[in-house]
């Protein structure tokens, strides 16, 4: 009889586990948290799959959430890891604002907000395959120009299209509004930067009928263009067989930079900064954007040779989120200026030991020398992150941009030892809420 309870009790154990496993969806991958949950979890396995993750578009009891999109960076993909490059997606009601569009990004996008629905037609279920989620978007802030921050903003722009981008309904006549989308980023850099590797390979200028454009330096616009003229022919058939708007004003540009190009450019103020030596001058924060839901601001920071490498704030009436972009620590007190006081801080990191572990003596090699150069100075170490955070002020501290992406979660979590706030590790489609939900609970 006790033999007949026991292999009972084990079954039913057995069933229990394969009910979680099943929820879970595969071993090993954490689940999604709901808003307001813990983000600073233990969970130290690794992530194999985010595939069958729910969109975080469902109700939430807060108003504005922060979305992390992409949270690796670097110009490759890193094994063991799926995560995507750096893009995030702050959300204030229901209109979405994005910070960058690296490489994987716009399919986490839609995994994130896409939301699906049905309908019943003679009984049975059809999918409604014609989502509009993205005609919520209302504008990109790029925080410089480097692929892994700006990949997929071709995706984002061709088949954004399709799915509403530059479209909005008014909430009151129900009438569609066509004010196109917002992009914002950094002009030309001017001068080509200093090689710094003996370079003897081509220097890549844009094509243009105007020769004062045929530069090596694209700025945020031309980028734009350049896009759309290489698929003009798809873009064509789109248009002319398909019945799509017209690409070109589908999004207006920005260009942010000390001498701005056109109307509706953003311009600061850098004197005296000498781009052979320095990109980053100690300056005050300015204003980019301003809406019902937000204020932007930004500031120079430090990501040699870039130029201009951004950071953002983002003050709602929920609380303010920063976003460093790539820079390394020393901002000339920049980030301080823009992020003091902060709810919450994104910044990027990088790992040291995988610096001198994949780098190892450069002596002679003045390519390799060059980049372990960059590592260590454009970008900022895990404890020095944690230290930043802690001169700004911030409240919590969110590590994204990690570099490498497999990097183990027992070396992130030494940002800690230098920041004595909450301490968030970005991971893809983590849902982090600012401010407080319905109801004044604090999170």
């Amino acid at each position: 009889m006790k033999l007949r309870y026991t292999r009972l009790i084990c079954v039913l154990i057995l069933l229990m586990l394969s009910f979680v496993l099943v929820s879970a969806g595969t071993i090993g991958v954490p689940l999604p948290k709901a808003p307001g949950g813990d983000y600073s979890s233990d969970y130290q396995g690794p992530i194999l799959s985010q595939k069958l993750f729910p969109t975080v578009r469902p109700q939430s009891p807060y108003h504005t959430r922060l979305v992390l999109l992409g949270t690796t960076g670097g110009v490759g993909w890193w094994p063991g890891t799926d995560r995507a490059s750096s893009s995030s997606a702050l959300l204030v009601g229901d209109t979405i604002y994005l910070i960058d569009m690296g490489q994987g990004s716009a399919l986490r996008l839609s995994e994130a907000l896409n939301a699906g629905d049905f309908v019943k037609v003679n009984g049975s279920r059809v999918e409604n395959g014609s989502s509009t989620f993205l005609a919520n978007a209302r504008a990109l802030f790029i925080t410089h120009l480097h692929m892994d921050h700006t990949a997929d903003y071709p995706s984002f722009l061709l088949i954004g299209s399709g799915a509403g981008l530059g479209t909005m309904y008014d909430p009151v006549t129900g009438k569609l509004l066509v004010p196109p989308f917002q992009v914002y980023g950094p002009a030309s850099r001017g001068p080509l930067e200093v090689d710094k590797t003996n370079y003897t390979g081509k220097i890549v200028y844009v094509d243009s009928a105007d020769p004062a454009l045929e530069i090596p330096t694209p700025g945020m616009r031309q980028q734009t263009a350049s896009t759309l003229e290489s698929y003009a022919q798809a873009i064509n058939d789109m248009t002319l067989d398909n019945g799509y708007r017209d690409y070109t004003s589908l999004v207006e540009v920005h260009e942010i930079g000390p001498d701005p190009g056109q109307p509706g450019d953003i311009r600061f103020e850098a004197p005296g900064l000498d781009l052979t030596n320095e990109t980053c001058a100690s300056m005050e924060p300015f204003d980019v954007y301003e809406d019902g839901n937000v204020r932007v601001r930004a500031i120079l920071v430090d990501h040699h040779q870039v130029y201009p490498s951004l950071a953002y704030r983002f003050d709602t009436a929920d609380g303010s989120v920063v976003f460093s972009g790539d820079t390394g620590n020393n901002t000339r007190g920049n980030l301080q200026k823009l992020a003091a006081g902060a709810d919450i801080l994104v910044h990027e990191v990088i790992d040291p030991a995988w610096i001198n572990l994949k780098f190892g003596n450069v002596t002679g090699r003045p390519k390799l020398a060059a980049l372990k150069i960059h590592m260590q100075t454009s970008h900022t170490t895990i404890e020095d992150a944690g230290a930043v955070a802690t001169r700004c002020g911030v409240k919590t501290l969110v590590l994204n941009h990690i570099v490498p992406g497999n990097t183990p979660r027992s070396n992130l979590l030494r940002a800690q030892r230098t920041f004595p706030g909450k301490l968030i590790i970005g991971e893809d489609l983590m849902v982090i809420p600012v401010g407080r939900p319905t109801g004044g609970i604090p999170v």
